[in-house]
């Protein structure tokens, strides 16, 4: 079929927009089965572009042989033998790694400019269309019959919460963070395009996936979307001339205002419990909360034993063991999980210094790729900076819904970066 290999990465990129998160093994079965084409498809020259990016490949093989000789020797040491090893989670997050890489690098072949618009679009699409259609999931037909009640519903539910749909799960926080990048994709492309049909329809875009944003009452991707966001737009006002650059203040002005205005009563109530946790950890009580108190208890648990884990890290004991340390923590939110609510602090107990640097890399290597050459996007880096601050307090780099995205956003800035930044070429 001809030019089968772009059909299956604007697929990919439809998919990536939350539904692939429904079903995870699909998805990384399309990823294998688009990679296999390109391979066959590219075979002449597959080596010479596996060469070109050798380094930026062995970074999982390499990480991937590490966690393998740990495990053996960390089993022999028989330090943890009272707990139950976990073996799959670690290296099915490692394969994702692996694959996803090397298949945005064989892409390398036949994305160019216009290629990538129409992925970004596909993604952002496939985000609009998931989420409107949970609208009416969660909400039914007084959407429409009586809107006012639906969205106080909408808002008091936080959207729903974990999503069930078609045989599929998706969390929360998950689904937040496809939706902020669609957000700062569609206002880049309002502030770019030249043509005012599409301006308007990026900027119709970014409102109503701020909207969707909105109703999830998500703290850490609603931070992370912000620093984004005030990247991208300090970006936009040194590029721009004097009264757009004053039009634009003025539009960001009252979009702040109209935020604070307008803010549904769920906001205020989640700021007072914020509040409400930061002052009992000032106090000393850390045995309930359900935001802040609890993520404070995971991360002084793991800290008071770093000196087990901060070196080496606990392999494939990570999660029978610090289970045992949240269960002895006297928080009962905390009990109940099996990580640290932080995806660079899991890496770094699951691997120690080879695995915090692991997962840094991927965040760091595309920034550094940037200054070698003097070829910034800042799109690209207000994404990079959202997932960022958002994994600081999620586990977005450990769940399955949201890990392929995440590593497939970040591979194409490393690989790509040149075309993102001819992408914003355009503003003057």
């Amino acid at each position: 079929m001809k030019d089968l290999d772009v059909k299956l990465f604007l697929f990919i990129g439809f998919l990536l927009g939350t539904w692939g998160a429904l079903f995870e093994g699909l998805q990384v079965a399309i990823i294998g089965v688009a990679l296999l084409f390109n391979l066959v498809k590219y075979r002449k020259d597959f080596y010479q572009l596996l060469r070109r990016y050798k380094y930026y490949l062995l970074i999982p093989v390499v990480v991937m042989a590490y966690a393998a000789v740990h495990a053996f020797f960390i089993i022999q040491g028989g330090k943890y033998m009272d707990f139950k090893p976990s073996f799959g989670v670690f290296e099915k997050l490692a394969l994702a790694f692996l694959l996803v890489v090397v298949y945005v690098v064989s892409c390398r072949f036949f994305i160019d400019l216009k290629i990538l618009k129409r992925f970004l679009l596909c993604f952002c699409v496939g985000v609009f269309l998931f989420n409107f259609l949970m609208l009416f999931h969660v909400a039914g037909w007084d959407l429409l019959k009586t809107p006012g009640k639906a969205v106080a519903y909408l808002y008091n539910s936080r959207f729903g919460f974990t999503k069930y749909f078609l045989g599929g799960r998706v969390y929360l926080d998950a689904e937040a963070m496809h939706i902020y990048i669609a957000a700062l994709i569609a206002y880049a492309w309002g502030m770019i395009s030249t043509n005012i049909g599409k301006k308007v329809l990026g900027f119709a875009a970014f409102l109503i996936f701020a909207w969707f944003l909105s109703l999830t009452v998500t703290k850490s991707s609603i931070l992370g979307f912000l620093c984004g966001f005030v990247l991208l737009n300090g970006y936009f006002l040194v590029r721009l001339s004097g009264r757009y650059r004053w039009g634009l203040l003025g539009v960001l002005l009252l979009l702040v205002a109209g935020a604070y205005i307008f803010r549904p009563a769920n906001f205020d109530r989640r700021w007072e419990q914020v509040e409400r946790e930061i002052e009992d950890v000032r106090e000393g009580r850390l045995e309930g909360g359900g935001s802040i108190t609890p993520r404070v208890v995971f991360y002084k648990t793991c800290f008071d034993h770093i000196g087990e884990w901060g070196v080496w890290g606990l392999g494939v004991y990570t999660e029978r063991v610090s289970q045992q340390w949240y269960r002895d923590s006297g928080n009962t939110t905390v009990a109940a999980l099996t990580h640290s609510h932080n995806s660079f602090l899991q890496y770094w107990m699951w691997l120690g210094i080879v695995g915090l640097c692991f997962i840094l890399s991927w965040f760091f290597l595309p920034v550094i790729r940037m200054l070698r050459s003097k070829c910034y996007s800042f799109l690209a880096l207000s994404i990079i900076v959202a997932l960022f601050v958002d994994c600081q307090f999620e586990v977005q780099l450990v769940v399955n819904d949201a890990l392929p995205v995440v590593v497939f956003f970040l591979a194409l800035f490393y690989v790509f970066y040149d075309r993102f930044a001819e992408l914003e070429g355009n503003i003057s």
